[in-house]
């Protein structure tokens, strides 16, 4: 992209970060949103085809514009990323995909902002405010194993197509792991499922938690609860209980491939180069939560990037739809808004 000034750029173009870029812009700011992927890249990246949203459509909707379903269930990640597209086309919002921000310097009101696009061409972006929208599940968690960066191991289902007939050890016990279990499970796979857990975690969508314990008890899953890995070496994965030591009796299993389904961490890169403090186990960014004013003036953060890393979550799209006018108040001068009161059973 050219060299570009604009008042407000916004880092991160997922449902809070375009939500955020629509509250500013129809408040009379020049805005400019930029993304290292697509719009919507989390959901593009981490979904597999047909997945859908834990969260109704009601929570996830931008603005009151109502998400559209032709069969009234949960969203798919499809329908959501149509909607992402269409919102920021409504919205006339300027948008520049596979923009990565390599620098930040300057001071609040004259930041200067190095962007670098997909062929590795550089420019600036000269802005008077700063809003980091990256999301909170950039990076895969990892084993730290030996051989879990062999090429028969993934960390993304992508198509379960690709699985029929091979033996698939799928490690992990939560949504990721249990989902994509049963869609290997129907598509033919031969599949076995490992966690640390003695059994799947409470918080597995309420419609797939019941169909994968029905085919773990049947045999039809192989269950490997509660396990742990030891190494992953072509072909095999060497398993043992939790707690155990080296020298204690571990189990072999045969495998075609290895899924792991641990979760994801939140991306520090982008806080480091802005200077920001990370706090507490989450290496959360510090930031005054009535205003999502980082410590850094004139950079906000808005979404589940405010959150950090989480381990069980409590920040996601459906509670963070009020992040743009907080940030829009404090821009304008006017007095946080008053929390909305959560609703209760959250979905997600």
């Amino acid at each position: 992209m050219p060299d570009t000034r604009t008042d407000v750029l916004v880092v991160g173009a997922g449902p809070i970060g375009l939500e955020t870029a629509a509250v500013l812009a129809d408040e009379g700011h020049r805005v400019q949103v930029v993304d290292a992927g697509s719009i919507g890249d989390t959901i593009a990246r981490q979904f597999p085809p047909a997945t859908r949203f834990f969260t109704s459509p009601e929570r996830l909707a931008l603005r009151g514009l109502p998400v559209p379903s032709a069969t009234q269930e949960k969203t798919t990640g499809e329908e959501y990323l149509a909607y992402l597209r269409a919102f920021a086309a409504a919205h006339r919002l300027q948008v520049s995909t596979f923009t990565e921000v390599v620098a930040i310097r300057g001071r609040a009101g004259a930041f200067r902002v190095t962007v670098r696009d997909n062929w590795g061409r550089q420019s600036e972006i000269d802005t008077a405010v700063i809003v980091l929208a990256t999301g909170g599940t950039a990076h895969p968690r990892r084993l730290g194993v030996p051989g879990e960066d062999l090429d028969g191991v993934r960390r993304a289902l992508g198509d379960p197509h690709r699985y029929y007939g091979r033996r698939v050890l799928v490690i992990g016990g939560r949504n990721s792991a249990a989902e994509s279990a049963l869609r290997l499970y129907r598509v033919g796979a031969r599949v076995s499922l490992a966690h640390r857990g003695e059994a799947l975690n409470p918080r597995v969508k309420h419609w797939i938690r019941p169909e994968v314990e029905s085919l773990l008890d049947e045999g039809e899953i192989t269950r490997l609860m509660p396990r742990e890995v030891v190494r992953i070496e072509p072909g095999r994965v060497i398993l043992r209980e939790p707690g155990g030591t080296a020298t204690e009796t571990t189990e072999s299993i045969e495998v075609d491939d290895v899924l792991l389904q641990l979760g994801y961490t939140a991306d520090r890169r982008i806080f480091e180069l802005a200077g920001i403090p990370l706090t507490g186990a989450r290496q959360a960014p510090e930031h005054d939560p009535a205003t999502m004013a980082t410590g850094v003036p004139g950079i906000y953060v808005v979404g589940t990037a405010s959150a950090g890393t989480q381990d069980k979550f409590d920040v996601f799209i459906e509670n963070s739809h009020q992040h743009a006018d907080r940030v829009a108040a404090a821009l304008a001068g006017r007095p946080a808004p008053a929390p909305t009161p959560p609703r209760p059973l959250p979905e997600s």
